[in-house]
């Protein structure tokens, strides 16, 4: 009398898993059988696919012909100036444009400065950001804070620009909704063209980047790049409503929570943290003001999830992400070291607490970048 033998697909491809043969689809190795099929099983293919490319220190992607672009900055030994929005910006920069740009001088100009709460120094911002640029081997020459000032003085900045740049070339790059654009509209509001050129938005030479050029001089100019992809950012992976509600418009909220192993803190339905090992700790966790944060223990996680997905009770909730397969799960095992570290999701949010030694879990959009950093607010 034949017996049935359960069939089993791999959790990701969908293919029959199998034994034999290394060339077809659903091979898994005998070993893994033999010690018992994972309740999530996956193939040999797409689980080394999955250790490749799920990593949450993700690089922003960035097109050929910026690097194009960048190659003749080199060049011209040009002036950089590089963007960053201070709320989404988690130390995560691509290598390519690091490539380019590190042996030039660097200008760093954070933007959104006005959001952060008023306990938050000029020092500590202008701080984190250096030892980001310096971890990839850029040493910024200047580093300057920008908010959404009415009166923006335009002419300071470009006095520090035009001293730096020693009557090179500038380069302004950044990525979408960093505020490069909105710098230069005020910029121009103040600016004199001196020059026999004029200001233009063409095709960059062997390209097709519209780049906006402003004469500087009657041999050099500022050039305007097209945005960096925010790619890895969770604002290019949610719904417009959901982008509003993640945006900061107003102070940036910190919101603290006292948590220990077997408990969770949530960001509405897009991100967690979890504590599996260690003693209660004071955990940070900064948002957008229409974000909201609530603290579970982790064996009700799972249950109010699934509840707040239906219900959004918890914002942000996007209905992009609604299984447990839309989102990747990472572990960090912080240093006994007392010092503040963030743990920063591109675009959402950062957690922020003393390393003693705990062992973290973070749950976040799949794709979406993830860093651990020490804390850019201490």
């Amino acid at each position: 009398m034949a017996h049935p033998r359960r069939v089993v697909r791999c959790h990701s491809c969908g293919a029959i898993l199998q034994t034999e043969s290394t060339k077809k689809p659903g091979f898994i190795s005998r070993n893994v059988v033999e010690n018992g099929i994972p309740k999530i099983p996956y193939c040999n293919s797409c689980y080394e696919k999955m250790l490749t490319l799920n990593s949450g220190d993700l690089p922003q992607e960035v097109d050929k012909a910026t690097l194009k672009i960048l190659k003749d900055a080199i060049a011209t030994d040009a002036l950089i100036i590089w963007v960053v929005d201070l709320f989404s910006f988690n130390g995560t920069l691509n290598p390519d444009v690091v490539k380019k740009v590190k042996k030039l001088d660097v200008i760093v100009f954070g933007t959104k400065r006005d959001l952060f709460p008023s306990n938050v120094t000029d020092e500590m911002l202008e701080r984190f950001i250096d030892e980001r640029f310096s971890d990839v081997g850029i040493n910024p020459i200047a580093i300057k804070l920008l908010g959404n000032e009415v009166n923006l003085d335009t002419n300071a900045i470009m006095d520090i620009i035009h001293k730096a740049r020693k009557g090179h070339d500038v380069y302004m790059i950044g990525n979408n909704n960093s505020g490069k654009t909105t710098f230069i509209n005020k910029l121009l509001k103040n600016y004199e063209n001196k020059t026999k050129w004029t200001i233009k938005t063409e095709k960059y030479p062997g390209t097709d980047s519209d780049v906006l050029e402003i004469p500087l001089s009657n041999s050099s100019f500022f050039y305007e790049l097209p945005d960096l992809s925010n790619g890895t950012s969770v604002l290019s992976k949610v719904e417009k409503e959901v982008q509003k509600i993640i945006t900061p418009r107003k102070e940036i909220v910190m919101t603290r929570r006292f948590i220990g192993a077997g408990s969770s803190v949530l960001v509405g339905g897009l991100a967690c943290l979890t504590i599996i090992k260690g003693h209660h700790t004071s955990v940070r966790i900064f948002t957008s003001e229409k974000s909201e944060v609530k603290a579970i223990d982790t064996d009700k996680l799972e249950a109010f999830v699934e509840m707040n997905r239906k219900k959004h009770s918890l914002k942000p909730v996007s209905d992009r992400f609604t299984s447990f397969q839309d989102f990747d799960l990472f572990e960090y095992d912080l240093e006994n070291d007392d010092l503040r570290h963030d743990i920063a999701i591109e675009g959402l949010c950062w957690f922020s607490m003393r390393g003693k030694g705990q062992t973290v879990r973070v749950s976040l959009p799949k794709g979406a970048a993830l860093k651990e950093t020490l804390s850019k607010v201490r």
